[in-house]
C-alpha cells in the first residue's frame, strides 16, 4: 500500500479497511489524519520489509504449505498421502476426513520427529489445522460432533508428553457403542456410559490446562511486570495459550456432544446431593478447602469451583453449589446432609455463569423433588439459613468421656459401650444375624483411653506434658500449626510393651495374621500411632468446635482387622440420601478400596445405583464409573479409627479421623471400560442385587438405616467391614 500511496491519494487506505474509525479504536488511538511525508517513504518501506521477514521467519514454521515444502525429502513416505489430502482440503466443509487425515499424518510423523526441526514444524502446522477445523465444525455439528471426539482425542494424545490418562480416555471412548461414536440416538444406558467417559476426558483436559497455565503464568507474569501490563492481560495470556492448543478443540467437541448425551441419559443440569432450601449472600470461591475454617457472620451461599469430598462445610454456609462432583457418599456429602446444608453439583456452564454474575447478591435457593435447583434474588434482610434450620433450635450435643477399661486390647466378646466405639460394637452386634453369604472380618480393638494411658508411662511423660501445653489453648488462626505439632508428638509415642504383647495374643486368637518380622511389626505400630495422631487433625477440631463439643473429651479406640483382598469395594446407604426415600437403597461401587469413594482423594464418579426394597432383584444404575484411579494395597492389616466423637445423634463425625493400612495404599490407573462392572450386564446386575440385599439384611438386623462399607473379593464373596447409623 505504501508503494502506491501519495500525499493526496488515501483511497487505497480506505479500500483495504484502514478507515479513520478503525484508527480511532486502537489502544493508542490515531485521531488525526496521517501526514504523509514522501521523503520518509523509502526508509519506512525498508523497515517494513525487514519486519515482514522477521514475521515470516517466526511464524511460517506453523504454516502448513510452507512447512510441507520445507520438509522436502525428509518426509516419510507413509505421511505423503495423508498430508496431500490435508493440503488440498484445508478449507473443505467436510471436517471429519480433514481432521482424520491430519491426525493420521501426525501419527506417522512421530517416529521421525526427533532431531528434525522441519518435521517438528510440520507436526505443529498439522496440529493447528486440526484445531482450526474443529473450531469450524463443532460450532455447527451439534451431536454429530461425537464423530470428532476420537480423532481430536488422538490428536491431543500426540501433543502431550505425559499422556497415559488420555490414552485410557481414548480407549474408553472407542469402546462405546457405535451409535454413540457417530452421534446417533442412544439408549439411556449407552448415554450413561458415554457421560462417564466424557467426565473422565474433561478431567484430563482440565489437568492439561492446569499444567500449561502453571508453566506459562510465571513467565507471562515476569514479562507483564517488566512491560507494566495490566493484571487482567497477564492472566488472560495463559488462558489464551490454552485456548490456542489442542485441548481447547477437544473441549469444544465435548461441549457440543454432552447436552444430547445427558438428555438421553435422563440427567438434568443439576445433581442434588443434599436437598434443602437456603437463603444467603452468594460468595464465589476457588475451592471449598480454602474456606473450610472460615466463620461466615451472615448466612452464605458458596459457589465453590473445586470440591474434593474431604472438606468441612464452613460455619455460616447454608448452601454449597459446585461444578466439581464428589461422590454422593463422600464425607463432605454426608456432613452436608447432616447439617441440612443445601449441596448440589451443576454439570452445565450457563447456570454457573449466571450464578457467578450474582456474586455478592442475596439469593433464595431451593431444590425440587425432580432434582432441579432454582434461585431468585431477594432483599439482603431476608438472608437466612434453611427453613428447617430456622424452625428447629440446635440441641446441645454431649459426648461421654469413657475411662480406660484396664485392658490394652479387647476381643469381639468385650465390644461394649464405654469400651469401644460404634464401628466395633456394630460389627460384633451383627454376629449370627446375617445370611451366611455375608461375611464379617475377624476383629480386635485397642479400647478407649489406651492412648492416654500410654502417655502416662515413664517413657512418654515428656510428650504428654508437651501435648497438654499445646492443647491448653488453640487459637483458630494457629490451629493448623499447633495441631501439626500435636500429630508429630503423637507419632513419637512409645507403644507400651504390654500393649504390643496383648495385641499379638488377641490377633492370634482371632485368626488375624500377625506381621512376620520386626520390620513388619514396626509398620503395624506406626499405623496404630497414625490413628491416634489423627485425633489432632484440623477438620476434626473445627467440626467439633462448630457443634460445641470439647476437643479434649475425644477418645480414640482403634479397630484392627485384616484387609479384605478386594476386587471391588462398596458403600451403602439403606435410605436414599438424596431424596430421603426410606424404601430405596443407594450404593456406590469402585475397583479397589472403598477409600476412593469416601475420602475424596480420587476424583470422578463411582458406579452408583438404586434398588427399591420391594424389588431388590431389579437395581437401576444411576451413574457409571468415571474415576481414573483406584486405591490398592497388598496383603495387610488396617487400623480403623473408632472414636467417641463419631456417629453421635445429630452429628456426622464419620471420616474426620484416619483409618490406616499397615502397608501404604497405592493409587493406580483403572480401566473401567474393559471391566465386567461396565461390560457385563449380567455380572453387574447380580453384584448390585447382592450388595443391595446385604444392605437390607444389615438394616433389619440393627433396626435402623445404616451407612455400610464392604468389599467384594475376586471370587464374588461379600464382606462387610464396618457399619454405622446413617446420618
Amino acid at each position: 500500500m505504501m508503494e502506491r500511496t501519495s500525499p493526496i491519494n488515501v483511497t487505497l487506505r480506505f479500500a483495504v479497511g484502514v478507515t479513520r474509525q478503525r484508527l480511532e479504536t486502537f489502544d493508542r488511538p490515531i485521531k488525526e489524519e496521517p501526514n504523509f511525508m514522501g521523503d520518509k517513504k523509502d526508509a519506512l518501506m525498508g523497515e517494513f520489509r525487514n519486519y515482514l521477514g522477521i514475521l515470516k521467519a517466526v511464524h511460517s514454521g506453523a504454516d502448513l504449505n510452507a512447512s510441507a515444502q520445507a520438509a522436502g525429502g525428509a518426509l516419510p513416505g507413509s505421511v505423503k498421502g495423508y498430508l496431500g489430502y490435508v493440503v488440498n482440503h484445508q478449507q473443505d466443509n467436510q471436517i471429519l476426513p480433514l481432521i482424520e487425515n491430519a491426525v493420521e499424518a501426525r501419527t506417522e510423523l512421530q517416529s521421525a520427529l526427533t532431531g528434525n526441526r522441519d518435521l517438528l514444524y510440520l507436526d505443529l502446522a498439522l496440529e493447528n489445522v486440526v484445531r482450526s477445523a474443529a473450531e469450524r465444525g463443532c460450532a455447527t455439528s451439534g451431536r454429530g460432533s461425537a464423530a470428532l471426539v476420537a480423532p481430536l482425542l488422538q490428536n491431543l494424545v500426540l501433543s502431550v508428553g505425559d499422556n497415559e490418562e488420555l490414552c485410557y480416555c481414548l480407549k474408553a471412548w472407542q469402546e462405546l457403542p457405535s451409535g454413540i461414536l457417530s452421534g446417533a440416538s442412544a439408549s439411556k444406558e449407552e448415554a450413561l456410559k458415554a457421560t462417564a467417559v466424557v467426565d473422565r476426558i474433561r478431567r484430563g483436559i482440565a489437568d492439561i490446562s492446569d499444567r500449561i497455565s502453571a508453566r506459562v503464568e510465571p513467565i507471562s507474569r515476569a514479562f507483564g511486570n517488566a512491560f507494566e501490563v495490566e493484571d487482567w492481560a497477564v492472566e488472560l495470556f495463559a488462558e489464551e495459550v490454552v485456548r490456542g492448543g489442542p485441548a481447547f478443540a477437544m473441549s469444544l467437541a465435548l461441549s457440543a456432544v454432552e447436552p444430547g448425551l445427558r438428555a438421553s441419559a435422563e440427567l438434568g443440569a443439576w445433581q442434588v446431593i443434599s436437598p434443602a432450601e437456603a437463603t444467603g449472600k452468594l460468595v464465589v470461591v476457588s475451592g471449598l478447602h480454602e474456606v473450610q475454617d472460615e466463620i461466615y457472620i451472615e448466612p452464605t451461599v458458596l459457589l465453590a469451583k473445586r470440591v474434593s469430598g474431604e472438606e468441612e462445610v464452613p460455619e455460616g454456609a447454608v448452601a454449597v453449589l459446585t461444578p466439581d462432583a464428589p461422590d454422593v457418599l463422600s464425607h463432605v456429602s454426608v456432613r452436608a446432609r447432616n447439617m441440612k446444608v443445601l449441596f448440589a453439583v451443576c454439570h452445565a456452564d450457563e447456570p454457573l455463569k449466571e450464578l457467578e454474575g450474582l456474586a455478592g447478591k442475596t439469593l433464595a435457593v431451593k431444590t425440587s423433588a425432580a432434582g432441579n435447583v432454582t434461585w431468585e434474588e431477594v432483599e439482603a434482610a431476608q438472608g437466612s439459613g434453611t427453613q428447617e434450620q430456622e424452625a428447629k433450635p440446635k440441641r446441645k450435643l454431649e459426648v461421654k468421656v469413657p475411662e480406660w477399661c484396664g485392658k490394652w486390647v479387647v476381643a469381639m466378646d468385650a465390644f461394649k459401650d464405654g469400651v469401644v466405639g460404634a464401628k466395633s460394637k456394630n460389627i460384633a452386634g451383627l454376629r449370627g444375624k446375617l445370611p451366611k453369604e455375608i461375611a464379617l472380618p475377624p476383629s480386635v480393638t485397642i479400647p478407649f483411653g489406651s492412648f492416654e494411658e500410654a502417655l502416662g508411662s515413664k517413657a512418654n511423660l515428656q510428650i504428654r506434658e508437651q501435648l497438654e501445653e499445646l492443647m491448653s489453648d488453640i487459637p483458630s488462626h494457629e490451629a493448623e500449626t499447633v495441631l501439626k505439632q500435636c500429630r508429630e508428638l503423637a507419632m513419637k509415642v512409645e507403644v507400651p510393651e504390654e500393649l504390643q504383647q496383648q495385641l499379638k495374643s488377641a490377633m492370634q486368637g482371632a485368626a488375624i495374621p500377625i506381621p512376620d518380622s520386626a520390620d513388619r511389626w514396626s509398620l503395624a505400630l506406626e499405623a496404630l500411632k497414625g490413628v491416634w495422631a489423627s485425633k489432632f487433625n484440623e477438620r476434626a477440631c473445627l467440626s467439633m468446635r462448630k457443634v460445641g463439643l470439647d476437643f479434649a473429651d475425644l477418645r480414640m479406640a482403634v479397630l484392627v482387622q485384616r484387609v479384605v483382598p478386594a476386587a471391588y469395594a462398596f458403600v451403602i446407604h439403606t435410605e436414599n440420601p438424596s431424596t430421603g426415600a426410606a424404601d430405596e437403597i443407594y450404593a456406590e461401587v469402585v475397583k479397589g478400596l472403598g477409600e476412593s469413594i469416601v475420602s475424596g482423594m480420587v476424583p470422578g464418579t463411582a458406579l452408583s445405583f438404586l434398588a427399591r426394597k420391594t424389588s431388590l432383584d431389579s437395581p437401576e444404575v444411576v451413574m457409571f464409573p468415571s474415576k481414573s484411579d483406584g486405591m490398592f494395597v497388598s496383603e495387610s492389616l488396617i487400623f480403623r479409627s473408632d472414636s467417641n466423637g463419631e456417629d453421635l445423634e445429630g452429628y456426622a463425625g464419620a471420616g474426620l479421623y484416619d483409618s490406616i493400612t499397615m502397608d501404604p495404599t497405592k493409587l493406580q490407573k483403572v480401566d473401567y471400560s474393559s471391566d465386567r462392572l461396565v461390560q457385563d450386564e449380567s455380572f453387574r446386575k447380580d453384584l448390585m442385587t447382592r450388595i443391595a440385599k446385604a444392605g437390607l439384611a444389615i438394616e433389619e438386623a440393627l433396626g435402623s438405616a445404616q451407612d455400610i462399607e464392604g468389599a467384594v473379593e475376586e471370587n464374588g464373596a461379600i464382606t462387610v467391614v464396618q457399619t454405622r447409623p446413617q446420618m
